[in-house]
């Protein structure tokens, strides 16, 4: 099916992270590895280590989902920082850069399960940079055609958030209270690498760049903390986007009421909310800065029917989308298990009740 629209997909949604009304309501769940594999008949695992997989799964989406409008790259390794890599019957042992073992399901995405960085002062915290290449590989690998039409939204890890992956959150909660000084340069440590990272993706044209701090949870940190340890660092990084002329897009996982009145103070263009934000309460309190992203529950898309998943939609649209500036999602990244057909009802509520007249 060939979208017959006047306006792309990738200029549908740059609008509405604009804080903009496009023609309708863009629909773009948070569609990475973990649907994105098994739409193309890969193991996850497969495309969490090959970015041509990574990409190519992707690609697949749109042909899957005629009406979908982006995508997300979000977390992915690349053969270039691993150092050692152990297959067992059911999963991968995986060392990288950075002193962080993973282990990887043969069909699932993968997580850190040992590190070896205990010190702020560690050399590593200067240099190693686990996270960026994978990412920037699958933007790479995306055909030029599906980069241009559709929105690809790239991540960045935000520099606090990559002292917790690099350290560990129990390390770095503690010395919010006991080392204030040692962490604020660790994560000016960060801040350059994550620089340099933005200025590597934009040779690439993302549609968008994604700052990913799911560590920054208000169900992890307080506002306070937030607002010293967290705020300053994404406010340089969406400085730096804005110069290389796409949207930022602010993801925080879970919880976010409490520090939700200082996300206009990143200079974000657009908040990527988890479920348990309330989607009218967020527009009413920062909706005037910063556009909305979100933000059906990845669970009830799994376990969902579609006419729950579409009555859902339905709803946040109502809730949010009248003055602009809201793009219909999920709250976090969509599992390997979600029905295609789940995402479909959420395409066709935007069809029928997401139109800006």
């Amino acid at each position: 099916m060939i979208n017959s629209s006047p306006i792309t997909p990738r200029q549908r949604v740059t609008e509405a992270m604009y804080g903009r009304k496009p023609d309708r309501v863009p629909c773009m769940p948070f569609i990475d590895n973990s649907y994105s594999s098994p739409t193309l008949g890969i193991p996850v695992s497969q495309s969490f280590l090959d970015p041509t997989s990574h990409a190519e799964s992707l690609a697949a989406c749109f042909e899957r989902h005629p009406n979908l409008d982006g995508v997300s790259i979000n977390l992915c390794l690349s053969d270039e920082i691993i150092l050692e890599k152990e297959e067992r019957s059911d999963e991968y042992l995986i060392k990288t850069t950075g002193g962080i073992t993973w282990i990887l399901p043969h069909n699932d995405i993968g997580s850190v399960m040992e590190r070896e960085i205990v010190s702020f002062d560690d050399p590593r915290l200067e240099h190693d940079d686990p996270l960026k290449p994978g990412i920037l590989r699958t933007l790479e690998a995306m055909p030029s055609e599906i980069r241009s039409k559709y929105m690809v939204c790239t991540g960045v890890t935000g520099p606090f958030s990559q002292i917790c992956i690099l350290m560990g959150i129990e390390r770095v909660m503690m010395a919010t209270i006991e080392d204030p000084a040692g962490l604020h340069r660790a994560i000016e440590k960060r801040l350059p690498l994550a620089l340099q990272w933005i200025e590597e993706l934009a040779q690439f044209d993302p549609g968008a760049i994604w700052i990913g701090e799911g560590l920054a949870s208000s169900s992890l940190i307080g506002p306070t903390t937030y607002r010293e340890f967290v705020v300053p660092y994404e406010k340089a990084l969406t400085q730096k986007i804005r110069q290389v002329g796409v949207p930022s897009v602010l993801h925080i996982c879970g919880k976010l009421n409490p520090s939700l009145d200082f996300i206009p103070e990143t200079e974000t263009d657009c908040l990527e909310a988890d479920w348990q934000v309330d989607l009218a309460d967020a527009k009413s309190r920062i909706g005037d800065r910063v556009s909305i992203k979100g933000n059906l529950h990845t669970t009830t898309f799994v376990s969902g029917k579609p006419e729950e998943i579409y009555e859902l939609s339905k709803q946040a649209i109502a809730n949010t989308a009248s003055e602009g500036g809201f793009i219909l999602s999920s709250g976090c990244a969509l599992g390997r298990d979600t029905p295609a057909a789940n995402v479909e009802a959420m395409a066709q509520a935007i069809l029928d009740y997401g139109q800006y007249t």
